[in-house]
């Protein structure tokens, strides 16, 4: 990580920023050695697929009833 001061970065902002990029680091802004801001590679938000949205769906009209086999399996 580098660090700059406020001074050096306004005359040289898009050299700084391409520095960044190319390089796939990070940059901290100082001001009097202490830290005001950190400029860092942008990285493309990946996409959530959700595959089972908007699929219907069929619940059984018993889904709420107690299963016998469990009960029976509970009670040895």
């Amino acid at each position: 990580m580098k660090y700059l001061n406020v001074q050096e970065v306004n005359p040289s902002l898009a050299a700084i920023v391409n520095e960044v990029s190319v390089n796939q680091s990070e940059i901290v802004i100082t001001r009097n050695g202490i830290p005001l801001a950190k400029i860092v590679p942008y990285t493309i938000p990946r996409i959530k697929h959700y595959p089972l949205r908007g699929m219907p769906i069929t619940i059984s009209a018993d889904f709420d009833e107690p299963m016998s086999d469990l009960w029976e399996a509970l009670s040895e």
